[in-house]
């Protein structure tokens, strides 16, 4: 005789049934996660397709169709995201420099010692993760080559990253000043004249970088002397 006890009949199925609303579920709810964790990426994901559009295509040949299929999503979902076609290039260049133009934001605010040593390691960092960006310089190639057809565009460049970045600067050279670091002069009124050797490196990267390198290192010590020497407060 079997010690095994055998289960009343249809008891196997019942047993089945009723585990199968919590598995339901378990799978509804790892289904909702996982939504919403695609949700969360979307964005970064449309981003992303849209770099790789505009960089392929440039501005004016980039259309959102092109984007959302790249993205795999459809294109009423950029739309939930972004305005339009501006707003997203915006974004997407906001969005490479996010993060280089956060650090170098709380640098300054963190910083308490020399200005002298500020400026030095703000460059250093803007040099590492803005000059050596080749993603960042091929929004430069596409804003050169269209910003006198669209230059609405530009001028949405020029309000949420050039200014923000001049601004920063200019903080920084005031703190100078205020500490005496700095001596007031015709630099400290035209700051652009500090950061443009930075344009420079880019035109030359973008059009002579394969052929003729540049030693990045002995332009970036050259640069950052030739700030530091014209600011610098004479004893």
């Amino acid at each position: 005789m079997s010690d095994v006890t055998e289960l009343p009949p249809g008891s196997r199925h019942k047993a089945r049934e009723e585990t199968r609303p919590e598995a339901g579920r378990e799978t509804g709810h790892a289904m909702r996660d996982r939504w919403r964790r695609r949700k969360a990426e979307r964005p970064g994901e449309i981003l992303e397709a849209a770099f790789c559009e505009f960089s392929r295509n440039g501005y004016a040949m980039t259309t959102l169709d092109h984007i959302a299929e790249r993205a795999g999503v459809t294109k009423g979902t950029i739309y939930v995201y972004f305005e339009n076609k501006e707003h997203l290039f915006i974004s997407m260049v906001r969005e490479l420099m996010r993060a280089t133009l956060d650090t170098v934001n709380d640098m300054a605010e963190r910083h308490d010692g020399s200005t002298v040593d500020l400026l030095r390691a703000q460059f250093r960092y803007i040099y590492e993760h803005i000059v050596e960006d080749r993603r960042r310089r091929e929004v430069v190639r596409m804003l050169i080559a269209e910003a006198s057809r669209f230059p609405a565009l530009a001028d949405r460049y020029h309000e949420e990253i050039h200014r923000p970045c001049m601004e920063q600067l200019q903080r920084t050279i005031q703190r100078g000043i205020n500490r005496g670091d700095i001596s007031r002069s015709a630099v400290t009124e035209c700051p652009l004249v500090i950061i443009g050797p930075i344009a420079l490196v880019d035109i030359w990267m973008m059009m002579f970088d394969d052929r003729h390198p540049l030693d990045l290192k002995a332009y970036f010590d050259a640069h950052v002397e030739m700030v530091l020497r014209s600011l610098l407060a004479k004893a």
